[in-house]
């Protein structure tokens, strides 16, 4: 204050200054800021859940298609070369249908195939016209592999070096310098259950050595069979399938194994009774050397995992943040949903490169 007795408008602006705030300001910032603060959180967390729920989708759809290509992959080269029943362990028929049980099923199915494994060199010397003894390139069959030329000729190796197998090439067939050798091998496909360690597994066996883990978070395999048991070149009809249109393949046309029951057909409306029970023609021809299976339809039932430290037998791990429906319909076994489990779905068919043999 002047000796004038006028205050100055910049000493009351100091004084305020240094008064700080009022209690009610403190708490309209306060109040303000918790507002904010909360957005912010909800904004966040519901980024996080969505991030989560999209890894565990992107997950689980990797699974699925990973699992379907490593079956499609053996299954389409099963039969190659036509090896003879029993030609090696596992197998007892280039394709051998394994369902969980007659009617509807409870769990997965199985399937092992006589199919490519791997190339194991090439014709080394030429011509090979005639007789059983082979000069194969590095790095060669084992001894008791069983062996093709282009899927033309197929043959067991009874000894090494040079390789001689256990039946000949008969003349005039020939087979020049370069001709792929490929060793054939009886592969199974199976799906671990719950209750082990850890759970839900693609398996994958090589002739009778365990099988292995190769792909996880896999819950079910189901398959169904397209056949022409009299070999005429056309998917046989099966009941329930298009109604007077014949020889039309339809969805219904693929019979799930040991399926004594009516299932509905996800792809047409109604249900059919399908039949590939155990004694049936049909189940012998699916089995037999040469197969009447033509086509399979393969379903990969792919589920959510729990984090390694959860994935223990018969877990209850579950996603909270995920409630909507997880059932299934895969063939004849019906899935039924569970809260917290997402799951995905997967169905190919797959036509038999040498489906056509006899």
């Amino acid at each position: 204050r002047h000796a004038t007795g006028k205050v100055k408008m910049e000493d009351v602006m100091q004084e305020r200054a240094e008064r700080g705030f009022t209690l009610i300001e403190m708490m309209v910032a306060l109040a303000a800021f918790a507002i904010i603060s909360m957005a912010a959180f909800a904004v966040l967390n519901t980024g996080q859940r969505s991030a989560m729920s999209n890894d565990q989708t992107v997950q689980i759809q990797q699974n699925v298609r990973l699992a379907m290509d490593l079956i499609s992959r053996d299954v389409r080269m099963s039969s190659f070369g036509n090896p003879l029943s029993g030609a090696m362990p596992g197998c007892a028929n280039t394709i051998n249908t394994g369902d969980n049980q007659p009617g509807n099923d409870v769990a997965s199915d199985t399937i092992a195939v006589m199919t490519v494994f791997q190339q194991v060199g090439t014709v080394a010397i030429a011509p090979f016209a005639a007789g059983n003894i082979i000069q194969i390139s590095a790095p060669g069959p084992d001894l008791n592999d069983v062996i093709s030329l282009e899927g033309t000729f197929t043959a067991t190796v009874n000894s090494l070096g040079p390789t001689t197998l256990n039946r000949s090439v008969v003349s005039p067939t020939n087979y020049a310098v370069g001709t792929a050798v490929v060793q054939i091998k009886c592969i199974q496909y199976s799906v671990s259950n719950g209750a082990a360690t850890p759970p839900y597994q693609l398996l994958r066996g090589v002739n009778n050595a365990a099988p292995v883990a190769v792909v996880d978070g896999i819950e079910s395999l189901q398959i169904a069979y397209a056949l022409d048991t009299d070999n005429d070149g056309i998917i046989d009809d099966q009941p329930g399938g298009a109604v007077g249109i014949a020889n039309t393949p339809d969805c219904k046309d693929f019979v799930p194994n040991d399926s004594a029951n009516a299932f509905t057909c996800p792809l047409q409306v109604g249900a059919g009774s399908q039949s590939l029970a155990a004694g049936t023609t049909e189940y012998a021809a699916a089995n037999a050397t040469p197969t009447a299976i033509r086509q399979i339809r393969l379903t990969v039932v792919g589920r959510a995992t729990p984090p390694a430290n959860a994935n223990t037998p018969n877990n209850t791990w579950r996603d909270a943040t995920f409630t909507g429906p997880s059932q299934v319909q895969a063939e004849d076994q019906f899935i039924p949903s569970v809260a917290g489990i997402r799951r995905r779905a997967l169905t190919r068919m797959v036509t038999l490169r040498n489906g056509n043999n006899s």
